[in-house]
């Protein structure tokens, strides 16, 4: 899951604001999908191919995620977030991560055109889209 960091304390971005209280609170995500980007067309979804379970909670400057996979240890990391537009920024010692997010009537999705995973565990890591979409917990 490589655009979420360590905790650390970093300057929020130009025009980003504290998240929304819309957002705040906890979020259980209903689907957690990478799309490889290089054919063939592959398609993982951590929730429903996986057996996984991830939470998302926000407060107004931070976050935490946790997940974990059947099989294995659950873990967790946190760090800064902001709202910039239709962004979340998760942000590192400088370095930012930015997803698209939309908030419906009782969801939360996030997407990124710009995210990795190793489709193929001999192969690395491949570009990929990534969606998540989160029920309030």
């Amino acid at each position: 899951m490589d655009f979420f960091m360590q905790l650390k304390p970093v300057t929020r971005a130009i025009g980003a604001i504290s998240v929304p209280p819309a957002l705040l609170g906890s979020w259980s995500a209903t689907r957690w999908q990478y799309t490889s980007r290089l054919p063939p067309e592959r398609v993982v979804d951590l929730i429903c191919d996986r057996g996984g379970s991830v939470t998302l909670s926000l407060s107004p400057d931070s976050y935490i995620l946790a997940w974990e996979m059947a099989g294995e240890e659950r873990q967790c990391v946190g760090g800064r977030v902001a709202v910039n537009g239709d962004q979340l920024e998760f942000q590192e010692d400088g370095r930012m991560e930015r997803v698209d997010f939309r908030l419906g009537v009782s969801e939360l999705s996030i997407r990124s055109e710009g995210s990795r995973w190793i489709f193929d565990g001999d192969a690395g890591e491949g570009p990929a889209s990534f969606v998540a979409v989160f029920v309030r917990v």
